[in-house]
């Protein structure tokens, strides 16, 4: 019941996409509090799984963002949960947030040490209902609501397998 549930409510953010009816509720937000929230939150979940999920830490200051930190928590989770079916067998995800000074923006990385993606299914990944080879539950529009999401606060989401193996999503 809980996976029907969650996958109505993906459907029902996509059709809103499609439609442009999603909206965003913009507040000033410290976005890695909510980062930090968000991996402590899913670690415990994960550690019952047999996955480390590691926060790299460090004491950079991270300025807070003009967001919608609702729909920020949602694609983390739904970042982190895709790094738990698809990377879990590595046992280990690592996460981290950064400021770059230089462009004023705030980088969040999420790295699992699976198997990575076929490299031609790395242009694809993003697609509304694209699943690949992939055996993992899902409706394959995750990421393209994350993707809808990032862009419409103005960043960037971006996919390529690790360096050692792995993916690596920013």
């Amino acid at each position: 019941a809980k996976r029907l549930t969650e996958m109505v409510v993906e459907l029902l953010d996509f059709t809103r996409l499609q439609d442009g009816r999603m909206t965003l509720s913009m507040e000033t937000t410290d976005i890695r509090a909510e980062f930090e929230d968000t991996v402590y939150m899913y670690s415990s979940r994960l550690t019952q799984e047999g996955i480390d999920l590691e926060y790299l830490d460090n004491d950079e200051e991270i300025p807070e963002i003009s967001c919608d930190p609702k729909r920020l928590r949602q694609v983390f989770l739904n970042i982190l949960d895709n790094a738990a079916k698809h990377g879990g067998e590595g046992k280990r995800i690592e996460a981290s947030i950064h400021h770059e000074p230089d462009t004023g923006n705030v980088v969040v990385r999420i790295r699992d040490y699976g198997h990575g993606i076929p490299e031609d299914e790395i242009p694809l990944v993003k697609k509304k209902f694209y699943k690949g080879s992939s055996k993992a539950r899902g409706t394959g529009i995750g990421l393209a609501v994350c993707d809808e999401i990032v862009e419409m606060h103005g960043g960037t989401l971006t996919l390529e397998n690790a360096p050692g193996g792995g993916t690596l999503v920013t």
